[in-house]
């Protein structure tokens, strides 16, 4: 069981996210159950040390902390930049 810690972002579009991306965010969103989508941000360095120590697959499933309330998920996508280490954007999605 993969437990991760993430916040809500109130801002939305390319320059807001370059910005989180310079504060080592990863910028997320996440569909839950009703397809509402929800924005969140996450630790690049703790998501992308998460990923090196453990075996993942796209059928991985992870538990999001969110507000108080922990929600079961897969990612739907990851996207990688071309040629650095880095996480660009993480889209989750919740499953029962």
């Amino acid at each position: 069981m993969f437990k991760i810690n993430v916040k809500s972002r109130l801002v939305v579009g390319k320059i807001n996210n370059k910005k989180l991306r310079r504060l080592n965010k990863i910028p997320a969103i996440m569909r839950d159950i009703n397809s509402k989508l929800i924005l969140i941000q996450l630790n690049h360095n703790d998501f992308l040390n998460f990923l090196d120590k453990n075996d993942f697959t796209d059928q991985t499933v992870l538990f999001l902390n969110f507000n108080n309330k922990q929600y079961k998920v897969k990612i739907k996508s990851l996207q990688l930049h071309p040629f650095k280490r880095l996480i660009i954007h993480i889209d989750f999605y919740e499953i029962k």
